[in-house]
Formats: C-alpha cells, structure tokens, sequence
C-alpha cells in the first residue's frame, strides 16, 4: 500500500484496498479499482496534482478556481475573501495565491461543502492564519475521526484541530459577504451526511459541492452516510430554488445550467429504478454490475475518476443499506 502522507497531520492511504462487506448475508469485494490496477482515489489525485488551477469569473465579485481538487468559490468583500472549499493540501499556497489575485483580498472565512480531502486538504494552512472554517456540524465530526470509504479506496483523518470547523449549524444559516447573502443549507445526508449548498444572492449563483459533479458519476459516500436516495432529495430541492440563469458551481467540472443539472438528476433516478430492480430481484452486487445498467450513460458520464462499475456497486450498496434500515 502506498501512502500519501500530509505534513499537517491528516494521512490519506491510498492503495488497491480490498475490503469484505458484508450486507444482507451477501459478501462483495469493494476494491475501488478505476479500470487500470489504479483506486479512484489514486486516479483522482493524480488529476488535482497535475491539473492547471485556473480561475473564472462568475459575477463581479465572485470567482471559480478550479484544477487543485474540488472547485472553489471565493466571493469578495470590501476587505476580505470568503472561499467556499480549500482543495488539496499540496496546493494550497497555490490556491491562495490564485484568490489573492483575483481578489486583492486576504481570506478570512471559509465554507466548507463537506468533509473530503479534495475539498478541505487547505483547511489546515487557512486554520492556522486564523480564517473562520464554516461547516454543517457533520464535517467536524467527520474531520475530527478517521474516514473509511473501501469502495474508492480511501482512509483520511483525523484532522489537527486547526483544521476543524469553528462555526456549525445543523438545517440552515447565513452569511453576509459584502453585498451578497449566503444562505448555506443541508438537505439531510446526500453525497456525505455533512453537505452544504450555498445560494448567493443576488449574483444567482449555487455551490453545491460532490452532490453534482459536471459530468461524470459522483462518489457516494455510503460509510459517511450518503446515499442515493439522498443525493436525488438534494438535487430536486436545488433545482426547486435555481432556475435557468442561475451558475451552478458543482463539486468537479465546469460551471454547469440547471438543465444540465436536470439532466444529471434525471441519470440519477434511472440508473437508482435499474438497480433497485435487480436488488428486488435477488442479484448479487456482481450480477448487478454485470448487467451494465449505466452502459447507455457510460459514454455522456463515465469519463471521469469513477468507473461504471464502481458507481454500480456504490448506487447497490445505498440502496441495500436503505432497504436494512428501513426494515
């Protein structure tokens, strides 16, 4: 197993894991292959570390920057920048000094849309120069213990306590930056159980962090209580407050519509009404995956660092978890 270990404390293992789940009396092996000997995680960082950073305007005051993990918003005030995610930890100098640029304004604030590494890797750096970390109360329980995701082959955590969020909120709160109000909301346990989505207004932008990702198959992360059945909820709240001038920022991947955001949602609900089919049949997580049911979304969807197969085995694995609760 190789490992990436970061110089502030958090470790993140990255390696072929291969982990026995047992779920309903059937046993799978989750390994998090992404088609070439690699994990998705190994195919990911691969990307953040070699990606350009680059930044786009979103509105006068409001920034995209994008290549260093997951994107990040930097929205300006008259004396401070409030960044919405810090990427990964390896560029995180990078990153601030690509918002300085655009903004000529030092961070103070940061949000974070939920707890994994490619979107909080810069919270130790903003921690210990003071910046406020804004967080659902979910992320500092998750930051603050180890984080498991077999599936994608991931172990992260803990974080030092510089890292951790100062400010929490549970359903709802906002926060005003210069002439924008922030309302930053969590629809229940979706990608994670921690998400946040940050409507500004009156720019008429959302941030909606791993829920959508532009376009590829998201990561759900079923061991830190996402599911699909929640990532969908969040999905249809969103599109119930944005209409079609809204820029959705998602979590990976260009500036996206609501159509394009509609059209992600919908591949959700399908691919979910397949695999609950042959769940309701008796398939195994293998027979399932075997029976291709994104093959018609691979080409549109299945580009990214989560391979078909793999996205099938986490839509299976929510959907089998929901199913034993719900008993």
């Amino acid at each position: 197993m190789r490992i990436l270990r970061n110089a502030r404390g958090s470790l993140v293992f990255i390696g072929a894991l291969v982990c026995a789940v047992v779920i309903s009396g059937t046993a799978f092996r989750a390994t998090g292959q992404a088609g070439t000997g690699e994990t998705v995680i190994q195919k990911a960082i691969e990307q953040f570390e070699s990606s350009p950073l680059k930044t786009t305007a979103l509105d006068k005051d409001i920034w995209m920057l994008s290549g260093d993990g997951g994107n990040v918003a930097a929205i300006v005030a008259e004396g401070s920048t409030l960044l919405i995610d810090s990427g990964v930890d390896s560029r995180v100098s990078e990153l601030n000094a690509a918002s300085f640029k655009a903004t000529s304004r030092p961070v103070t604030r940061l949000v974070n849309t939920h707890c994994h590494f490619d979107h909080t890797g810069g919270n130790v750096y903003f921690g210990s120069e003071g910046v406020t970390i804004i967080a659902q109360e979910n992320v500092k329980k998750q930051l603050s213990s180890e984080q498991n995701v077999p599936l994608i082959g991931l172990r992260d955590g803990r974080y030092p306590t510089q890292a951790l969020p100062t400010v929490t909120y549970s359903n709802s709160m906002t926060v005003n930056q210069g002439g924008e109000k922030l309302t930053l909301v969590n629809y229940g346990p979706a990608h994670t159980d921690g998400d946040t989505i940050i409507y500004i207004a009156p720019a008429n932008v959302a941030v909606v962090g791993d829920i959508f990702s532009n376009h590829f198959y998201p990561i759900i992360d079923v061991a830190s209580g996402g599911s699909i059945d929640g990532m969908i909820h969040s999905l249809d709240q969103i599109l119930a407050q944005t209409d079609q001038q809204t820029k959705i920022v998602p979590g990976h991947g260009p500036v996206a519509t609501r159509s394009e955001l509609q059209e992600y949602r919908d591949m959700l609900a399908q691919v979910r009404q397949r695999i609950k089919v042959l769940v309701a049949s008796g398939k195994t997580i293998r027979e399932a995956v075997a029976a291709a049911p994104t093959k018609d979304f691979d080409a549109r969807w299945g580009s990214g660092y989560v391979p078909a197969d793999v996205f099938v085995r986490m839509v299976f694995t929510s959907l089998i978890a929901s199913r034993n609760t719900n008993r």
